[in-house]
């Protein structure tokens, strides 16, 4: 009776570790595993493998100078297609391999809100590059994010646009998750500060296509400024529409739209676009010139703020594994708060004084079809 069990149960053991992404090898003693959590498929899918190309390359590089400890480090990735409730399995996954020390990601607040207790209850530090939303972090004493947080980017695009570019009459079309409200609050509550008149504020559901009835109504109030947090796909319908509409104005957005899929994607309808952003290849910092270098030489086109953030997140990792071990997951959170003046690709990151990094920021626009640093 018992060997007839087993017989079962080993199949259905071996389906249960490869559905909770299991990566044991026989050499598993001789490496140290660190989970991705990212868009690798879906409209967001440029974003994720935005992230997977950094971090390979930083860990690539890491493994041939030797690795740490003398462990070779081993990305084990897996595709949360944008989606919170596959973060969250994905998370459930990582945290019940005992290999997997730390996790990278998610792209978007609302998966990385969504894992982050699953995380937390594990003692696993999560790393996102791109979080923005202001509650990320406050989901526990595991969480950590690279990128600049809505409370900063968007009173500095509110600035950008009241008292610099002179708008008054703002209306804004946001996507409808959690990064997209508080991108839109913030924004919102600053313009309002500095005495522009918010004539609309339109919110769409994540995968939206048709955007007439909002366009209509908001050409119709004639704004002289849209603001637009969202992504990529998303974005460009909006403008494509818009321009078939022969709906002109200036549009601002967040880094968000810091991709070549948003030229690509939106073509003439995108000229002009304004955009702030945690990097840019321009920037003549050497962190961020060694990596505008290494990943055109490893990939053969020039890094978007996305894959900055990505690499900026690997580095991180790979500097708090030095000083922590690769045995302790509990330990890598307190050696990520050690870390002091981190120079990063994306600026100078430390975690002394919390999760949140103060960066600058950069304007950049889209100018004859590329981007562009922004000269008034």
């Amino acid at each position: 009776m018992f060997k007839k069990m087993m017989r079962f149960a080993a199949p259905i053991l071996s389906v249960l570790l490869l559905l909770a992404g299991a990566t044991i090898t026989a050499h598993a003693g001789d490496s140290v595993k660190i989970g991705l959590s990212a868009p690798l498929t879906g409209d967001w899918a440029e974003y994720g493998n935005d992230f997977k190309r950094s971090i390979t390359m930083v860990f690539d590089k890491v493994n041939k100078e030797g690795g740490v400890h003398g462990k070779q480090l081993q990305l084990v990735i897996m595709d949360s297609r944008g989606d919170p409730k596959e973060a969250v399995l994905i998370a459930q996954k990582f945290v019940a391999n005992p290999e997997i020390i730390a996790e990278i990601g998610d792209f978007s607040s609302s998966c990385s809100m969504a894992a982050a207790p699953v995380y937390e209850k594990a003692n696993m530090t999560q790393l996102s590059p791109t979080a923005s939303h202001m509650d990320f972090t406050k989901k526990g004493k595991n969480m950590f994010r690279v990128v600049t947080t809505q409370g900063i980017e968007g009173p500095f695009n509110a600035r950008w646009a009241v008292k610099d570019l002179g708008k008054k009459r703002i209306a804004t079309i946001y996507i409808n998750n959690d990064w997209g409200v508080d991108a839109n609050k913030f924004f919102v509550q600053e313009a309002k500060k500095l005495g522009a008149e918010v004539v609309a504020q339109e919110a769409f559901v994540p995968g939206e296509k048709d955007f007439t009835a909002i366009l209509t109504k908001v050409k119709r109030l004639k704004p002289d400024l849209i603001y637009l947090p969202a992504f990529y796909a998303d974005a460009a319908a909006i403008l494509n529409q818009a321009k078939r509409m022969h709906f002109k104005t200036t549009v601002m957005a967040p880094g968000s739209l810091f991709s070549e899929k948003t030229i690509e994607l939106g073509g003439k309808a995108v000229e002009g676009l304004l955009v702030a952003a945690n990097y840019f290849n321009t920037d003549p910092r050497p962190a961020a010139q060694a990596f505008n270098k290494a990943y055109q030489a490893a990939y053969g086109k020039e890094p978007n703020m996305f894959a900055a953030l990505a690499y900026d997140a690997a580095g991180l990792m790979v500097a708090a594994l030095k000083a922590a071990g690769v045995n302790d997951r509990s330990k890598i959170r307190f050696a990520l708060e050690g870390l002091k003046d981190y120079q990063g690709a994306t600026g100078t990151i430390s975690y002394a004084n919390g999760h949140d990094p103060e960066k600058e920021l950069l304007k950049i626009t889209v100018k004859n079809g590329k981007w562009v640093v922004y000269n008034p």
